[in-house]
Order: structure tokens, then C-alpha cells, then sequence
């Protein structure tokens, strides 16, 4: 990598992690906003009063869930860039910093707005069964659990409400309370199944970098085990090497050895028997013998 392409992914990384930042504190107002619309509902006295509240509120949740599901997985997707990156990238040091950032950073607003619901739902019911007891002073906690399970199927409830004369508005406030409750317990459950990813994304992530650096580990004693064999290899060849050149020196001594003492020995016989040695091969003469008859001369 480039100086040049270095900077470049550097920029778009840090241009990445700012728009990251700036959904998660979008998701943050929409939590106070949230919040101060169910403090308006809380405190109605009629369905009038909650509908311009409860229409935004709705609209915030369903924008806000959109908006935890994005950046969810785009934090998500700065830990699998930077797992793959090598150990030595110019860069890890600062990506990995700016992920915990934001990780932590999102866990923090998912777990404040599981709160604010929780906190709703729980108020929600609470006005529900003060509004029973009103109606049963008597009833038991079973009841009004019942009553919280299942508001319009309670007979004494109905009763009460039919007497009074105002059964459909009460059943309709009651039903539209039950729908919110539900509405919220869906809300939670989904806030804590993100909430549970995230917390199993850094269990991932651990677990993935435990893996790498066993493998690296793994792959470092490899590389050792084969630099001492290559080692021994090499020594073993130069020993080699080393005992060839010296045996040959050895016989090359020999040799020499062997040389010299035939040439001493051929100089010495040549001085014991220089006439043998000079001499050259002659050939034997044949002497006349005078003729046995003589010749007479005259007298």
C-alpha cells in the first residue's frame, strides 16, 4: 500500500465513522424526544389528548428502529474490515480505537432507550390497574394481573364501566393502553436482541482474534522448527563439505607420501648400482687359432 492510498482509505474510515457518530446521536435525540411524548401521553386525561403525541411517538419509534438496525451493522462491518487487517496496517491502531468508541457508544444509547420503554410500560400498567382499582377497590394482585393480561375480557370491569354509561370510551382507553403495552414489550424485546448482538459481537471478535493469534502462534513455531531444521541442514552439509575436503586432503597426502618415497627409493638404487645402470650390452669376439698344417717353403 501507497502512502497516497494509505491517507485515502484513512479519510474515507474516519468520513465512515463520523456519519456512524452522527446517526447515533440522531437515535439519541429521538430517545429524549420519545421520552418526552410518553410524559405527555402519561399525563392525558383523554384519547384526544394522546393522539398528536402518540402519532409522533409512533413515527420515532419505527425511525429509530430503522436507524439502530443501520449503524448496528455498519459498526459491525468496521470489526470484520479490521480483523482482516495485518497487524502491521499504519491504520489498526486508530480503526480499532474508533470502533470501541462508537461500539460503546451505541450500546450505551440501546440500553438507555431499553430503559425509557421499560420505564413506560411500567408506568403504563400502573395507570391501568389504579384505573381497576377504582373500579374494584377489592381486587387482588391475580386480578389485576389478569386484568393487565387481558383488560377487556374482565366481566367486573365491563359491568362497572356499562353501569356508569360510558362503556365505549373507557373500553376503548383501555384497549388502546393494552395495545401500547404491547407495543412497548416488542420494543424491549428487539432493543435486547440488539443489545445481545452486540455484546456477542465482542465475544465474536475475541474469540476471532484468540483463533488468529493461536494461528499465528501455531504458524511462528512452524517457521522456528523449520529455521532450526534448515539450520541443521546447513550445518550438516557444511560438516560435510568440511569432511570431504579433508579426506581428500588425507589422501592427497598420501599420495604425495607414496611419491616421494618411490622417488627416494629409485635414487638409492641408482646410487648402489651405477655400473649395472650405465653400462651398456656388448658382444663377445671370436679369436682366430692358426691353422694346423704349414705350408713348406723350398729349401
Amino acid at each position: 500500500m501507497t502512502h497516497t492510498q494509505g491517507f485515502n482509505a484513512s479519510g474515507q474510515f474516519l468520513e465512515e465513522t463520523s456519519v456512524i457518530d452522527q446517526g447515533i446521536q440522531k437515535i439519541q435525540s429521538n430517545i429524549d424526544r420519545i421520552q418526552v411524548l410518553q410524559t405527555h401521553i402519561l399525563v392525558s386525561t383523554s384519547n384526544q389528548q394522546e393522539d398528536t403525541p402518540g402519532r409522533e411517538r409512533e413515527t420515532l419509534i419505527a425511525e429509530t428502529k430503522n436507524l439502530l438496525f443501520e449503524f448496528k451493522d455498519r459498526i459491525k462491518k468496521i470489526e470484520y474490515e479490521n480483523i482482516r487487517l495485518p497487524k502491521n496496517d499504519p491504520n489498526l491502531s486508530l480503526r480499532k480505537q474508533r470502533h470501541e468508541f462508537l461500539h460503546e457508544k451505541f450500546t450505551n444509547v440501546l440500553d438507555e432507550y431499553r430503559n425509557v420503554e421499560d420505564t413506560y410500560m411500567r408506568q403504563q400498567k400502573e395507570r391501568m390497574a389504579r384505573q381497576y382499582r377504582v373500579v374494584n377497590p377489592e381486587a387482588n394482585q391475580q386480578e389485576i394481573d389478569d386484568y393487565l393480561a387481558n383488560p377487556s375480557g374482565q366481566p367486573v370491569f365491563q359491568q362497572a364501566v356499562i353501569r356508569s354509561g360510558e362503556a365505549k370510551a373507557a373500553l376503548a382507553e383501555v384497549q388502546k393502553r393494552h395495545s401500547d403495552i404491547k407495543q412497548i414489550e416488542q420494543t424491549i424485546s428487539e432493543l435486547a436482541t440488539l443489545f445481545s448482538e452486540m455484546q456477542l459481537q465482542v465475544e465474536a471478535q475475541d474469540s476471532v482474534l484468540a483463533s488468529v493469534e493461536e494461528e499465528v502462534t501455531e504458524t511462528l513455531v512452524k517457521v522456528e522448527k523449520a529455521n532450526e531444521d534448515l539450520t541443521y541442514a546447513n550445518k550438516s552439509a557444511r560438516d560435510a563439505r568440511k569432511k570431504k575436503w579433508i579426506l581428500l586432503g588425507i589422501i592427497s597426502f598420501i599420495a604425495f607420501i607414496i611419491v616421494v618415497v618411490i622417488i627416494l627409493q629409485f635414487s638409492k638404487y641408482k646410487s648402489v648400482n651405477p655400473a649395472s645402470a650405465s653400462t651398456p650390452t656388448s658382444t663377445p669376439t671370436s679369436t682366430k687359432q692358426p691353422s694346423s698344417t704349414s705350408t713348406l717353403s723350398p729349401s
